[in-house]
């Protein structure tokens, strides 16, 4: 590379995640990922580029597609994508940067601008009866919400699953990986995912927390009408941006989760890497809305378990992981 100036780059595979039915109330994108990543493992997408597909897909909003293709990544694909739509136009159209918006009053005014820019992105879809190299097929309907009980996003579970057992693992290579996750997670094989209790509680980071995220964890919090349990010791919600923060508040989302105990914080990293005094201590338990459980990802001994924002919300409010689906 010094003498070159140059990298090797190989032209990237194929893959389409198609993900058809619909999937349950309380069954969130993150849900969807967690079970896609669960099925081909983090080194399914080795290589690959991925386009999320299906009708479950379609029916995300541009938030939760965001949500999906952010940890794309987790799966070891280069890239992740979903094909432009009406769904995709109508959330650019009037942003302020977007072709067609007025920058002085921010207004939409269209034009040519907008016009061509939308015929462009219209072409942005994979040609029908397209080959790809690998395609990995879901039903929504069976995917449940999901909690991570290991120290990778490929480990994870329905909410109603036990901890595995790795003496029922042939494989020795992935027998002696459930075994150290086990270890350093301080599970038990066989323990009911709903029985594991929680520390402290992190809404945020790149994968959840835009406003739709903050709306579904406040939904639940007052729906729940309970107060943060009294083992959690700390839980935090925050916004990804000034902009999500602003409109949360506006909304109202931020009295909600006061009320209720949650600290309520600036937009940032914070615990999805360990950001300065945000972190895990040794031995503790975090639900987190994150996108990476590995060892010492927030904090040095800590033991994260990766959820949606709904989930991260009843964790907190009752002490433990809990199906969140009897409460939407």
């Amino acid at each position: 590379m010094l003498a070159t100036q140059t990298l090797l780059a190989k032209k990237a595979k194929n893959m389409l995640v198609r993900v058809d039915g619909q999937t349950a109330p309380g069954v969130t994108a993150k849900d969807i990922v967690l079970a896609v990543i669960g099925k081909i493992g983090t080194a399914g997408g080795t290589g690959y580029t991925i386009e999320f597909g299906g009708s479950a897909i379609r029916a995300l909003s541009m938030e939760g597609r965001m949500t999906v293709c952010n940890m794309a990544i987790e799966a070891g694909a280069r890239a992740g994508l979903v094909a432009v739509d009406e769904k995709t136009i109508d959330y650019v159209k009037g942003r302020l940067l977007a072709p067609g918006t007025d920058a002085a009053t921010g207004k939409f005014v269209g034009g040519p601008e907008w016009d061509h820019a939308v015929a462009y992105w219209k072409t942005l879809h994979s040609d029908a009866g397209a080959h790809f190299d690998t395609v990995v097929e879901l039903d929504a309907a069976q995917i449940v919400p999901q909690v991570t009980w290991g120290t990778s996003p490929e480990m994870v579970l329905g909410i109603d699953a036990r901890v595995p057992d790795p003496d029922r693992e042939k494989d020795p290579n992935k027998r002696g990986a459930i075994e150290r996750a086990l270890t350093y997670m301080g599970l038990a094989p066989g323990k009911p995912l709903n029985d594991i209790t929680v520390d402290k509680v992190f809404i945020g980071s790149c994968t959840n927390s835009r406003i739709e995220d903050m709306r579904e964890a406040a939904a639940i919090v007052k729906k729940l009408g309970r107060k943060v349990a009294r083992n959690v010791k700390l839980a935090m919600v925050v916004p990804g941006s000034g902009l999500v923060k602003e409109q949360a508040e506006r909304e109202g989302l931020h009295d909600i989760f006061t009320a209720a105990g949650f600290e309520w914080r600036e937009p940032g990293c914070s615990m999805c890497l360990a950001m300065n005094a945000d972190r895990l201590e040794p031995g503790e338990r975090c639900a987190s809305t994150s996108n990476r459980n590995f060892e010492g990802r927030q904090g040095a001994g800590g033991r994260t378990h990766l959820v949606s924002p709904a989930m991260a919300a009843a964790a907190a409010v009752h002490g433990h992981f809990v199906d969140i689906r009897p409460f939407v």
